[in-house]
């Protein structure tokens, strides 16, 4: 559960100097900072309720503001890097959440690789191939087809 509050910050983190690195994601039209500040009454991209449950939160206010917090101590304290972690991965999280997911993957799941990188954070990685001429869909290296339906109780989604 730890490392999932972390997620909220990270969904604004991977642009932080995008705008310069003055920038706050506050300033920038599209992205996850002001979808979590404000949400649209439509077209929503994150699941603020799911976000803001799973981050141990009931009340919306409540959540706004830590998720502010979070964001503000990361650029503070200089963990406003991309973390590749989060975007190179198909599951991050503790070792039985990223194994459960591998397994639900089923034969997509075979070849794919499981790293620890901390104590409590492992990744289910996906093999990288060389870069081709040919940049459809097929060739993406987080494809469709390493997904599954799934249910995410708190509980689970640190293993």
């Amino acid at each position: 559960m730890r490392r999932l509050r972390f997620a909220p910050h990270r969904i604004n983190s991977y642009m932080l100097g995008h705008g310069g690195p003055d920038s706050h994601p506050s300033e920038w039209e599209m992205s996850g900072y002001n979808e979590i500040q404000n949400p649209p009454e439509r077209y929503g991209v994150i699941n603020r309720l799911a976000l803001q449950h799973l981050c141990g939160f009931s009340d919306p206010d409540q959540f706004a503001e830590q998720h502010r917090q979070w964001v503000h101590d990361a650029i503070d304290n200089g963990r406003n890097q991309r973390e590749s972690c989060w975007t190179e991965s198909i599951a991050v999280g503790g070792i039985g959440f990223v194994e459960e997911t591998k397994a639900r993957l089923g034969i997509k799941g075979m070849g794919r690789r499981i790293e620890e990188q901390e104590a409590d954070r492992c990744v289910l990685r996906e093999e990288s191939e060389p870069y081709s001429a040919v940049f459809d869909p097929e060739n993406g290296r987080l494809s469709p087809d390493n997904s599954y339906l799934w249910d995410v109780f708190p509980k689970n989604s640190m293993g």
